[in-house]
């Protein structure tokens, strides 16, 4: 994504994104993403962006992690990742929020685990 030098990076994200500016997913950056399985014809019908983002989450992978990688702004790759769940090429694995409640027995879990690891 570092494009031609003297270049502005803005052009270049508003063409990957076909203007829009958000995704039509929520996607939190810590949000995992990986890929689903498919064919040769199916990956090659991907643009270069998308088939880099899809290899890039083979085993689950953050959003920020994503866009880390690929050096590409965290908006772009959110709406590269969603047009990518739209077409069932990655799974979004669902994040835990504030308003959701907690698993206790598993943040329990958690917790004796670190603290064995601790001792």
């Amino acid at each position: 994504m570092n494009g031609t030098p003297g270049r502005s990076n803005r052009v270049r994200s508003f063409s990957l994104t076909g203007g829009r500016t958000r995704a039509p997913s929520p996607l939190l950056l810590e949000t995992l993403v990986s890929a689903i399985s498919m064919n040769a014809t199916g990956f090659a019908e991907l643009t270069p962006e998308q088939r880099e983002i899809y290899l890039a989450c083979r085993e689950p992978t953050s959003v920020t992690e994503i866009a880390t990688r690929l050096s590409m702004p965290i908006g772009v790759a959110r709406i590269l990742i969603s047009d990518l769940s739209d077409h069932d090429r990655v799974a979004i694995h669902p994040t835990v929020r504030r308003d959701q409640p907690s698993n206790r027995h598993l943040l329990e879990r958690i917790l004796h685990g670190l603290e064995s690891i601790a001792q």
